[in-house]
Order: C-alpha cells, then sequence, then structure tokens
C-alpha cells in the first residue's frame, strides 16, 4: 500500500524502512524509537505509515510523536489516506477517531480472544504452551474437513521423543521410596535433559549440585499429564473436564503421587521442626 499509494506518485528517495513487529500499543519498539532519533538528526522529511492505526494505538503518544515530529520539520502520511494531514485541524479529528476506534478494536479483540480460550477449556481442549512431554499441534481434523473448509484447529499430543522421560518420572515417584531430589539425580544419570536443554541436576564449579526440584514438583501437580483441564481462575477443579488430549499418567497413578508429594513434605516440615 505504501509503494502503490505513496511511493509510487512521488519522487522523493527511501531514507530506511523502519520495522516492527510488536503491537502498536507498545511505545518502546526498537524500529520506531530509532525513527524518532533519525527525525530528529534531520535524515528524512517525510514518514509514511500505512494507516493511522500502525503508527501506535496509544493515540496520545502517537500524536505527541505526529506533532514532535512536525516541530522537526517531518511531515507524517498514511498510504490508506494519503491526503489526510494530521497537522490539519479537521483532518486531526478523524486521524484521532481512527486511534480511539484502533483502541476500541484492540479492546474488543482481546475479549474475544479470552472468550474463546475459555470455550476451548470448557469443551476439552488445551490453550497454551504444551507441557515437557506434549506438543502444540495445528493442522485440520477429520470433523474440521467435513463441517467447515479452511479451518485450522491446535490441539496437544504427546511428544514422541520426550514423553518417556516424564513416564520414567512418574514411575520413580510411585515407587515412594525417593525424594524429588533423588528422582532428578536419576533422571539427570540417564542424560535426560527439559525441553529447554537444561540438566535435571546442575552442577557447580565447586561441584555442588543443586537438582530442578521445582521444576518436577511442579509437573507433578499438572493435571494436564493426567488428561484433565484445571484453570483456577475459570473455577475448573480437577476430574471435572476431560481433556482432549491422551495422558501421559493415569489419574489414578497421578493421584497417588500427589499423595506421596504431601507425604514427602510432611516429612520435610518434621524435620524442620525438630
Amino acid at each position: 500500500m505504501i509503494q502503490m499509494n505513496v511511493l509510487d506518485m512521488s519522487d522523493m528517495a527511501v531514507y530506511a524502512e523502519y520495522v516492527d513487529v510488536l503491537t502498536g500499543k507498545d511505545p518502546r519498539r526498537k524500529a520506531y524509537q530509532q525513527m524518532l532519533t533519525d527525525a530528529r538528526a534531520g535524515k528524512f522529511s517525510h514518514v509514511i505509515v500505512e494507516r493511522a492505526d500502525r503508527f501506535g494505538r496509544n493515540d496520545t503518544e502517537a500524536l505527541r510523536a505526529i506533532d514532535e515530529l512536525d516541530r522537526f520539520g517531518v511531515a507524517v502520511r498514511f498510504a490508506n489516506t494519503p491526503d489526510l494531514d494530521p497537522m490539519a485541524p479537521d483532518d486531526r479529528v478523524l486521524v484521532t477517531l481512527t486511534f480511539a476506534l484502533a483502541r476500541r478494536e484492540s479492546t474488543l479483540m482481546g475479549l474475544r480472544v479470552k472468550g474463546g480460550l475459555k470455550a476451548k477449556r470448557a469443551s476439552g481442549g488445551f490453550a497454551g504452551r504444551a507441557p515437557d512431554g506434549y506438543l502444540n499441534v495445528r493442522g485440520q481434523t477429520e470433523l474440521d474437513k467435513r463441517s467447515d473448509m479452511g479451518r485450522i484447529s491446535h490441539w496437544i499430543e504427546p511428544d514422541p521423543e520426550r514423553a518417556h522421560i516424564w513416564r520414567e518420572a512418574w514411575a520413580l515417584l510411585l515407587t515412594g521410596s525417593m525424594s524429588v531430589a533423588q528422582i532428578a539425580e536419576v533422571l539427570h544419570a540417564k542424560g535426560y535433559r527439559d525441553r529447554n536443554g537444561n540438566p535435571f541436576v546442575i552442577v557447580g564449579k565447586t561441584g555442588k549440585r543443586r537438582p530442578l526440584i521445582h521444576k518436577l514438583q511442579h509437573t507433578f501437580q499438572d493435571w494436564t499429564y493426567a488428561g484433565w483441564v484445571v484453570h483456577d481462575c475459570e473455577g475448573i477443579a480437577p476430574k471435572t473436564i476431560r481433556g482432549q488430549w491422551d495422558p501421559i499418567v493415569s489419574t489414578e497413578d497421578f493421584e497417588a503421587g500427589l499423595a506421596i508429594l504431601a507425604q514427602l513434605d510432611n516429612s520435610a516440615a518434621e524435620l524442620r521442626s525438630s
């Protein structure tokens, strides 16, 4: 749009392109800030934006920047309405309205996304990044192909390369004879790492060992692995909504693991008190 509506109609040379992948809500965008720096240095005379709401959804910040650029002798134009001058009184009203509508659309989109995620969880779907041992998958299911051509679904499924690590971790826990730190040591001895490449036991320069206890404890208490949707903020309690994915551990073994963790916590508390 910039090329067709502005550059092809002008003899001006292009000094630089300033591209950010962050939301227009955030004025700390690196390329955006570089553009302002170059403008202050007098490196160009015009800034061309695809449309007003791409310059920033924060209307106060965007209008302030437009005014600042004007003081440097730099004009701002929008490719979808190239004749619109944000410094002209009547045009400025339209620009301000565009920012307001963009902010409203952003708010509504956020509400729609939250509503969609809530509906997905209520129907047994998983929303968010899959836990270690699972993979996020996207594509068309057979149902999608029959009911709505072009629709893309998202789901999770066990990671064939990592699910066995967590099955082994639960098997160790269910022996009831090992602490979480000892489980981490066994996993580390087998050469296993978490999905980020971190070892289950971090060994310092002095030889001091630090097992990733908190990661293991968090995993052992995550009902996703037992195939259940749980969400505290939405009031989804364990064993109320069955997830549409294969569990890595059975519900019975998961609950047995929780009981063992509670016993380990009680034993640790008794040792501290004594």
